[in-house]
């Protein structure tokens, strides 16, 4: 009697037949049904698409691959050993930091809180912190950032105001880098907006003090990898994307202003070790002499390859026009003409992957 009723309770799963039916497929024969109607007098707020489906915001090409599968994006040897640095283009500087967003978001807010110095306002999506308005005094709390305050202050000769530090944590130009500016505040020496971060700060010396301090810090916990859910979305946009034109052939977008992509472009060779023969700044245009060897830096060169290097040396030229938003660089040969999908492909990551 016990089998036979544990025979009839499974009977829901079975056919006609006794047989116990697999539906696992059934959603294949599914057909798109009217849509549900609900009546005036009821809300519908709490329906809602489940499995709704992104928008599609970049164009699709075909793409004929006459050689073969393509192989994936390779790979390029770089220093990763530097660390957390400073880096200065102009009157700018920034931090990069070899971690993603998601990682160092939580430094930086950990940096001020083991500091006393209280977050007013967040707003993770953007990578945007601001301090609260801090009173110091000469008899403040001895924590770096007042310190930083206080110097700098008496440097400049000011001894008025409350004071605060703004924070925007950005993706880097690498995979998994972050770029974080510092500007800091003192609401007697200017009138502070809330909505954006000024383009400088009202004491360039305590920017300057409080870069090294976060640097520091973060550099201190390079090896705590905890990564924070609410900023994980930081600044989606990334500074470096490499696409395609209408044409099918690569691009690299810069989304960058002229000064940041051509000074990117340029270290960015140096770094990689590519031959720079000649470069025309209002052109946008930077020649290179290159080798099948020196495209493909997974490799390692060869006695033989070594002797006939100098016979397979190819001209180059990178074009950086201006795009919206940014700049976008194309690859040609000697002869005016776009170089093939693959060279330009391996020129273009190289770009990418040495750029800071």
């Amino acid at each position: 009697m016990t089998g036979a009723a544990l025979i009839a309770g499974c009977g829901w799963l079975s056919d006609d037949k006794g047989f116990i039916v697999d539906r696992s497929n059934d959603y294949l024969k599914a057909k798109e049904r009217p849509a549900l109607v609900v009546p005036e007098d009821l809300s519908n707020a709490a329906i809602q698409n489940t499995y709704s489906v992104p928008q599609i915001t970049s164009s699709q090409h075909r793409i004929n691959f006459e050689g073969g599968a393509p192989r994936p994006e390779a790979i390029y040897a770089r220093d990763e050993t530097e660390g957390v640095k400073i880096q200065k283009l102009g009157d700018q500087r920034w931090l990069l930091i070899p971690q993603a967003p998601a990682v160092v978001w939580p430094k930086v807010k950990q940096f001020f809180a083991d500091n006393g110095v209280a977050i007013a306002f967040e707003q993770p999506d953007s990578g945007r912190l601001d301090t609260e308005w801090l009173t110091i005094s000469d008899n403040a709390a001895r924590d770096v950032v007042r310190l930083s305050i206080i110097d700098g202050k008496h440097n400049a000769g000011i001894t008025t105001g409350h004071d605060r530090v703004r924070v925007l944590i950005e993706p880097g130009i690498r995979d998994r880098s972050t770029e974080i500016r510092v500007r800091y505040e003192n609401d007697s020496k200017s009138m502070p907006r809330e909505d954006v971060m000024p383009p400088s700060s009202d004491i360039l010396e305590v920017e300057t003090q409080l870069l090294n301090d976060l640097g520091g810090y973060i550099a201190a916990n390079v090896g705590d990898a905890s990564i924070s859910y609410v900023a994980r979305n930081i600044s989606t946009q990334s500074k470096a994307d490499l696409q395609r034109d209408a044409s099918d052939l690569p691009v690299l977008r810069l989304n960058l202003d002229f000064d940041r992509a051509w000074a990117t472009v340029n270290q960015a060779l140096n770094e990689a070790k590519l031959d720079v023969t000649d470069v025309d700044r209002s052109a946008g245009v930077v020649y290179i002499t290159v080798t099948d060897q020196m495209l493909n830096q997974e490799d390692k060169p060869s006695i033989f390859t070594r002797w006939f290097r100098s016979e397979n040396k190819r001209r180059i030229q990178i074009f950086m026009a201006p795009a919206t938003p940014g700049y976008e660089l194309t690859v040609f040969d000697d002869d005016g003409q776009r170089t093939s999908a693959d060279t330009a492909e391996q020129v273009l990551i190289i770009i990418r992957e040495f750029a800071t």
